[in-house]
């Protein structure tokens, strides 16, 4: 039987849930600190055990909240969408702008920002568009409102993380911040093809009265995947506790219970072939069956996983250390390493490959 996290917050939990002789309070900072607030407390309806006033309230109060957040951000992507709309170039919006405007059910999921994927060269004119409409390049800071970023910062951004300093702006009371990404985290290319092949292949979805313009169906989720897979190995990511958050795991199992079936699978196979990303999603989606088994009955999924499985597995239990040349591995299965609450501590360090980085 699955972990009581994993099956309270599994989105797709049709069955009993027992919390029995679990540490509640615990587990009340797991699902809030995995950003899975929402799920579970919509799951709350399959625990067979009564769980205390505290608790279930605690969960409705950013389910609530999130509701409200929801709302809010689906304006916003409208009004982002908008104001794009008067440029003359080609973009994506990426992560939770499509998923949570379109996928999930309000208060199930919240995000923080909007990230847009642009070709290198368009920078100049998705900045004006920004600029010329009231938003500030910058860091939002309480009372001191929206700080401008120093030059510094905005050329170290641009130079080491292949995006811009956000762009933000207060709409009445809400914050709204904007990050333009001009690079993907897997596969560098000089010439930004990469970039320019997803941006040319976007699409354009209309939810409700929100229009949005992302990435297709098989390039969206292999985006999420090499994102997670980079956050999930990197030393760096590993020792801030940011490495392994459910809710990015949750986002995998929602697009492939929504989209998943044999051609689709066969489609996505052969892109992820062409990108040479076989790893990053091999990683990705056998964990994610690990967390939420429910993912193996899909359709054409078990021989999917066969097409792309890389020869050698080592690098499934490998954590780089990119600064420092270093490489480390560990000694516990995927569900012990995700519940570990000091992964640092049980890492060993093994001779570093540069070739497996």
């Amino acid at each position: 039987m699955s972990n009581p996290l994993f099956r309270l917050c599994d989105i797709y939990n049709k069955e009993k849930i027992s919390l029995e002789h679990y540490d509640l309070e615990k587990l009340l900072g797991q699902v809030i600190i995995n950003r899975m607030a929402g799920v579970a407390y919509s799951n709350l309806a399959f625990v067979q055990d009564k769980v205390p006033k505290e608790f279930r309230e605690a969960l409705q109060a950013i389910y609530l909240h999130n509701m409200h957040k929801s709302g809010i951000f689906k304006e916003q992507v409208r009004y982002l969408s908008s104001l794009l709309a008067e440029g003359t170039f080609k973009y994506a919006l990426l992560k939770g702008a499509f998923l949570s405007t379109a996928l999930y059910e309000e208060g199930k999921r919240t995000s923080n920002d909007v990230d847009i994927l642009i070709n290198n060269e368009d920078i100049s004119l998705c900045q004006k568009i920004l600029l010329d409409n009231g938003f500030v390049q910058g860091f939002y800071s309480g009372e001191k409102g929206i700080i401008p970023a120093t030059r510094r910062e905005i050329v170290r951004s641009r130079m080491n993380y292949g995006e811009t300093v956000p762009f933000s702006k207060m709409i009445g009371n809400e914050l709204l911040e904007v990050d333009i990404n001009f690079s993907v985290d897997f596969k560098p290319s000089p010439d930004n093809a990469i970039v320019r092949d997803l941006v040319g292949n976007s699409i354009e979805i209309i939810c409700g009265d929100v229009k949005i313009r992302t990435l297709n169906e098989a390039d969206f989720i292999i985006h999420l995947c090499c994102h997670l897979y980079k956050e999930a190995t990197t030393f760096n990511w590993v020792e801030r506790k940011k490495d392994l958050l459910l809710y990015k795991f949750c986002d995998i199992n929602l697009w492939l219970h929504q989209y998943g079936n044999n051609g689709y699978f066969a489609d996505l196979a052969s892109r992820i072939k062409y990108f040479n990303v076989e790893k990053e999603c091999y990683y990705t989606f056998e964990n994610v069956s690990v967390i939420y088994p429910s993912l193996k009955e899909i359709e054409g999924f078990g021989r999917f996983m066969e097409r792309i499985s890389p020869d050698n597995l080592d690098f499934m239990k490998r954590i780089i250390f990119p600064m420092e040349k270093k490489m480390y591995t560990y000694n516990m299965s995927f569900v012990e390493w995700f519940l570990c609450e000091d992964r640092v501590s049980n890492l060993k360090e093994i001779p570093y490959e540069e070739s497996a980085v």
